[in-house]
């Protein structure tokens, strides 16, 4: 089973940027850390994307638009899934479509779900 996200997990846009997802929402801890559910997605936002070449019309990832994967079927908080190691979606950064973000580390191993 995938392990669940927390403020600790490492996400990134496929070009390097780091995403940043708070949580205010610490119902659900793992090493203190709150777990990611999918409505925190909603404020994550992205730093240090290195698709800026405006001559080729790219513009940098700096906001989460999509989730396409990796939630919870089993385990939610306040009725929202968590997010798992397997999660990805989409930016708002242009050229090359689709512009995805995945999890490059859960951060923590203690807590698995489906």
């Amino acid at each position: 089973m995938p392990s669940v996200l927390t403020t600790a997990s490492v996400l990134q846009c496929i070009h390097g940027g780091q995403l940043t997802v708070p949580s205010n929402d610490t119902a659900l801890t793992v090493d203190g850390q709150p777990v990611l559910l999918q409505s925190d997605l909603a404020t994550a936002t992205v730093v240090g994307c290195a698709n800026t070449n405006a001559a080729a019309g790219q513009t940098p990832c700096l906001m989460v638009t999509a989730v396409l994967a990796g939630l919870s079927t089993k385990l939610t908080v306040r009725g929202q899934p968590v997010l798992l190691e397997t999660a990805q979606g989409l930016t708002n950064g242009t050229p090359p479509a689709p512009v995805m973000w995945q999890v490059a580390s859960a951060g923590q191993t203690k807590l698995t779900a489906q």
